[in-house]
């Protein structure tokens, strides 16, 4: 039955994971942090508080006042398919030919990641690659930061397996591409996420599916096992989806009786529905002990394909690391 207290303390989690944005140098870099800051997520520390608005930053009235070197890189650069150069400036575009020539293929192939672009149409990640840096400096990082995320996304991911095993997927059931969310209910950023993941599975239903797993914080959200445990029971009755999108839409009434009062709109057996609901929260616990393992931090956590999504959560991000893996 529903219960108000976490099943059991747990232990606060090694916070390791970087910030996606370091500590930046000059008052222009205030763009990069607004661009590329990590989203906002429910942390998992017992002190952490409800999110509150981000006020906006005022625009940098200056040139940044880091040197960049001298010389322009245009020439060699110029023609390099599907790679915009606009409002690069010289010395960004020699920072940029340097990281190109520096970096292999990200295709496996023993050539430059510049010789990728240039000659082989058939290595599709190239491109993602040579955006990705043009992105970084665009948004003003130095070479040195652009790099580090550069090597977190292609060279050195953060990976993991997710356990599938009858875990409830939306889309279509063989598709390439697999997006495992760790979410809870009672998370904004998770509500915040719903509509970008389910855009991204609307525009590519036959090669995205998406896994949901459960991870509530239920120090910062008291309410959110339980309506865990209320998705996992409908889900007994085939409609796990329908009680996930009702408590999403519902966020701010998760009480036992709400809870109940959804079952029975969705034209469940509330009886059975009551009677599925310690083992649901049994299915709830095993999904939180898996997240702990992977020392997740905070919700939402998602995994493309076994690799851990390190950016801001919005819908042209996350396409573009859904859209990488399709290329392969």
């Amino acid at each position: 039955m529903f219960t108000d207290e976490p099943r059991r303390p747990r232990p606060s989690l090694r916070q390791s994971i970087r910030p996606f944005v370091r500590p930046l140098r000059g008052s222009a870099i205030l763009g990069a942090a607004t661009v590329l800051a990590l989203t906002a997520a429910c942390a998992t520390k017992s002190e952490a508080k409800a999110p509150e608005p981000t006020p906006p930053i005022a625009a940098p009235a200056d040139k940044p006042v880091d040197k960049k070197p001298s010389g322009s890189a245009s020439d060699s650069l110029e023609g390099l398919p599907g790679i915009d150069l606009t409002s690069l400036d010289d010395g960004q575009k020699h920072w940029l030919k340097e990281d190109l020539d520096k970096y292999p293929s990200p295709c496996g192939k023993s050539e430059s990641l510049y010789k990728s672009l240039k000659g082989d149409p058939k290595c599709k990640r190239a491109l993602f690659a040579g955006r990705y840096f043009v992105m970084l400096l665009k948004a003003g990082l130095m070479q040195s930061e652009a790099e580090e995320h550069y090597e977190d996304r292609f060279v050195h991911p953060e990976l993991a397996q997710c356990d599938i095993t009858d875990v409830p997927v939306r889309g279509n059931p063989t598709a390439t591409v697999s997006i495992c969310e760790f979410s809870d209910f009672q998370c904004p950023h998770c509500k915040l996420a719903e509509p970008i993941l389910s855009r991204i599975l609307e525009e590519d239903r036959d090669h995205v599916k998406l896994y949901y797993k459960n991870y509530p914080i239920s120090k910062l959200h008291p309410d959110s096992r339980n309506a865990a445990a209320a998705a996992v029971a409908a889900g007994k009755q085939g409609k796990f989806w329908q009680m996930h999108d009702l408590l999403f839409d519902h966020q701010d009434a998760l009480s036992p009786s709400d809870l109940e009062k959804y079952a029975a709109s969705l034209k469940l057996d509330v009886k059975k529905w009551k009677a599925d609901l310690p083992s649901g929260g049994d299915r709830v616990d095993a999904d939180h002990d898996q997240g702990e393992k992977l020392e997740i931090t905070g919700t939402p956590t998602i995994y493309i394909n076994g690799r851990k999504y390190k950016g801001p959560m919005r819908y042209e991000d996350v396409k573009d690391w859904v859209d990488e893996e399709m290329s392969k």
